[in-house]
């Protein structure tokens, strides 16, 4: 597999490493090789063809020829494909249909539908429950992003919502797919008038290797950029309130909400950073230098993605949660962007979690102490509530997932 043309795309070699053809072509991505045949020269896959929002099981001959497209429906497959080929399983969704679960056998028809949501399907129709809607848009530089949003239940386009953009962000990463939605936490900020957005953002993967690579020895500067650019967009919508925007992520989303923070001031009221990275020399190097390059080739590139280079920008409402146990994003980063901003003259609000592991939280009761806390967050300098209940007040107990209310037992 190789992008030489722009594209990720098949090659075929002999032993000698002499090329006999290449097996796939076009202007779109191949993803994942899922099974080879030698018996009938074979091979599948998935593919971006059909749309860089999906993945799309497709089968071809060595040689490049008869290549047919195995994914009946629209939509994100995930495919597990028996060892012989013969047979597969397609998990697969998209944004009006909850998870399908099929036996196909190797031509691509359905020999069983072995789940088909319908329980999931019948609560949604029961209950409060926000879809995800895809769009597209240009930035002022020509280049085309795709965008998921999910709007308040009950929505009302008369009115202005704030928007709340949840992202990563990373480089090969994928954010925003024509796939079904089911995250709790995004459906409560839809429920509680959010909308809420995400952004495939330059760097990441399905559109080519120079929409992907172009964040190489430079991360932080495009993801940042298409981040200002959405909110630009949404800001011409009627229903947007373009004065209440929030960023909020973790991990390598919680680097984008900083850096996108300290480099653009203003767009975003709010940030809300969990376990960011803030500078790439206290990463990994296996992961940094893959996109950064080493230190001594890539100075500047390393001093410009830092946040520790930009904290005097800040001008926004910043919450950092971190633990001190993290053993992916050490908690040096945050530590040192505090100190930055400290000698900046500028404030932040802070959590720790001590024993938690990456993304702060250790235990159900901690996840959900943590979702509260920045859903306040949100809401005091999102929304101007300060009239927000006491988070030390009874409240139910979490135990495997489950919320016990008043009475209940373990």
């Amino acid at each position: 597999m190789s992008d030489r043309s722009g594209y990720y795309h098949i090659y075929r070699y002999d032993y000698d490493g002499k090329l006999i053809n290449q097996v796939t072509k076009g202007n779109w991505d191949m993803i994942k090789v899922t099974g080879i045949n030698p018996e009938t020269k074979t091979i599948y896959y998935l593919s971006a063809e059909a749309s860089p929002l999906e993945q799309t099981l497709y089968s071809i001959k060595y040689d490049g020829g008869k290549k047919t497209k195995l994914s009946q429906v629209a939509g994100y497959h995930d495919i597990d494909m028996s060892p012989n080929t013969r047979y597969y399983i397609d998990k697969y969704s998209n944004i009006s249909t909850p998870t399908q679960v099929a036996l196909c056998d190797d031509k691509g028809k359905t020999l069983q539908l072995l789940e088909d949501n319908k329980g999931l399907s019948d609560f949604i129709a029961n209950h409060a429950y926000s879809p995800t809607e895809l769009f597209h848009f240009t930035t002022t530089d020509g280049v085309n992003l795709d965008g998921s949003m999910i709007k308040p239940f009950n929505f009302d386009p008369a009115k202005k919502y704030p928007v709340v953009f949840a992202i990563y962000g990373g480089p090969e990463s994928h954010g925003v797919f024509n796939r079904f939605a089911g995250d709790g936490g995004q459906q409560w900020l839809a429920q509680n008038g959010y909308i809420i957005v995400n952004i495939n953002n330059r760097g990441n993967a399905n559109y080519g290797s120079a929409f992907m690579k172009v964040v190489y020895k430079q991360l932080g500067k495009w993801e940042s950029n298409d981040f200002v650019e959405a909110a630009h967009y949404l800001a011409t919508l009627p229903y947007v309130d373009s004065t209440k925007m929030a960023i909020m992520g973790g991990s390598y989303g919680g680097y984008s909400t900083t850096y996108t923070l300290l480099t653009h001031p203003g767009v975003f009221k709010v940030g809300i950073a969990n376990s960011p990275v803030t500078d790439w020399r206290l990463y990994d190097d296996i992961y940094t230098e893959r996109y950064m390059g080493t230190l001594d080739d890539n100075a500047d590139g390393y001093k410009n993605s830092s946040d520790m280079a930009h904290a005097a920008g800040l001008k926004d409402h910043l919450l950092l949660i971190h633990s001190m146990s993290d053993d992916n994003v050490h908690p040096a980063n945050t530590m040192q962007l505090l100190t930055a901003l400290t000698n900046a003259g500028k404030d932040v609000d802070l959590r720790i979690y001590p024993p938690g592991a990456h993304g702060a939280g250790y235990n159900p009761q901690s996840r959900l102490l943590i979702n509260e806390v920045s859903f306040q967050y949100l809401e005091r300098y999102l929304k101007g509530n300060n009239d927000l209940p006491n988070l030390n007040a009874p409240h139910p107990t979490v135990t495997n997932g489950k919320a016990l209310q008043n009475g209940d037992s373990f």
